[in-house]
């Protein structure tokens, strides 16, 4: 093995016990054009540059494509709010990670696959596939076939929740991916949310901390979060 290939295996079973156990699935439903979800690929690494709304409900879709993510580290805001409970709100931070596990078609719908990794394992997930990769996959294409026949959850339809979903899993406000190279600077009023989900998830050691400097603008995440 080379010097390279000895690096990108450096702290993989800490890498490992970051991502899998406790890993729960979470959904997040879009409506996209066919042009933007037909850029994700299978083995893909994506940046999120924006915190992530996510729902631990799950029920049938009226969007034509949903994000399942499977995640040990999103925090569960609906326990601590009571004003979003009813979505089932939980929350993935910004700059966060992840990986393209499997993209699944089904009567005119999508479904994409993430799995949540952290800062350190990006070289390390580019390059190895677990076996229990192939277990989340099933298990999501299954959760796919069942709920595709439900009716969607009226709460996951109302207007504030739709306003903070429907946009694609790592791409910024003009559907261009973020770039891995760098990060998304957080302003002032976002970091005491970045650090209270840190500290919700125990997400406080350096395993999910990037060493990549702060230089892509902002305008992706604030532009994202506040557009029309």
């Amino acid at each position: 093995m080379t010097d390279k290939e000895e690096k990108v295996f450096e702290n993989s079973e800490e890498i490992f016990n970051w991502t899998y156990p406790g890993a729960t699935l979470y959904y997040r439903d879009c409506e996209l054009k066919s042009s933007v979800t037909e850029r994700y690929k299978e083995g893909q690494i994506l940046r999120n540059g924006f915190f992530l709304d996510v729902s631990w409900k799950g029920a049938g879709l009226d969007k034509n494509t949903r994000f399942i993510v499977a995640s040990s580290k999103a925090a569960k805001l609906y326990k601590v709010n009571p004003d979003v409970e009813k979505y089932g709100h939980c929350c993935i931070n910004a700059n966060s990670y992840f990986k393209v596990l499997n993209i699944y078609k089904l009567n005119g719908k999508t479904q994409i696959f993430l799995l949540h990794i952290p800062a350190t394992g990006v070289d390390f997930f580019s390059k190895v596939i677990s076996n229990i990769d192939d277990q989340f996959i099933e298990r999501a294409k299954k959760s796919f076939d069942e709920k595709i026949v439900m009716s969607p959850l009226p709460e996951l339809l109302e207007k504030t929740w739709v306003e903070r979903t429907n946009f694609p899993v790592g791409m910024d406000a003009y559907d261009v991916f973020y770039p891995l190279d760098s990060l998304t600077p957080l302003q002032k009023q976002a970091e005491s949310l970045y650090n209270g989900i840190r500290n919700l998830t125990n997400d406080t050691t350096d395993i999910n901390v990037s060493k990549i400097t702060k230089k892509e603008s902002p305008k992706g995440f604030f532009g994202k979060l506040f557009r029309k």
